[in-house]
């Protein structure tokens, strides 16, 4: 099967430059569209679109859908060996990015032992964050400290 060539125009450029700038956090089109345009961008959303495809196609970027928002969300993917993972607040509802190099032990394990490989940029933990555990504040009253 042949390869597609990858095309560096200045619309993709601008549309990764702006999804790398968002230090990994979510983003939806529209936010993205949004801030192209605040930046002086010209992107039409088609762009948008098929470049978003082009670039999850290319492992550049990860599209998630994040329960409670409406639309697809998209963040950029660091280099290979960067092991990360996101913690959606059950409290309040924001996503965190946490880098730990732990989950590597758990993704070689789980390769290894179970013949399964995780997406890094596609995992999603649900719990309770910092702030809200310092305030006091937890929904799901059957959460445990530490593994179960």
């Amino acid at each position: 099967m042949p390869t597609r060539k990858t095309y560096k125009t200045k619309q993709r450029e601008c549309v990764l430059d702006c999804i790398r700038r968002q230090a990994g956090a979510y983003i939806t089109i529209q936010q993205l569209s949004d801030e192209l345009e605040r930046r002086g961008e010209k992107v039409g959303l088609t762009t948008i679109y098929r470049t978003l495809d082009r670039l999850e196609q290319d492992n550049a970027i990860a599209r998630v859908s994040i329960d409670g928002v409406g639309a697809a969300c998209y963040r950029y993917l660091p280099q290979e060996d960067d092991v990360f993972f996101c913690l959606k607040c059950e409290s309040c509802g924001r996503v965190i990015n946490i880098d730990c190099a732990e989950l590597s032990h758990l993704y070689h394990h789980l390769s290894r032992a179970h013949n399964i490989r995780i997406n890094p940029g596609k995992t999603m933990f649900y719990g309770t964050c910092e702030t809200c555990i310092a305030k006091g504040r937890t929904e799901d009253a059957g959460a445990k400290e530490g593994p179960v």
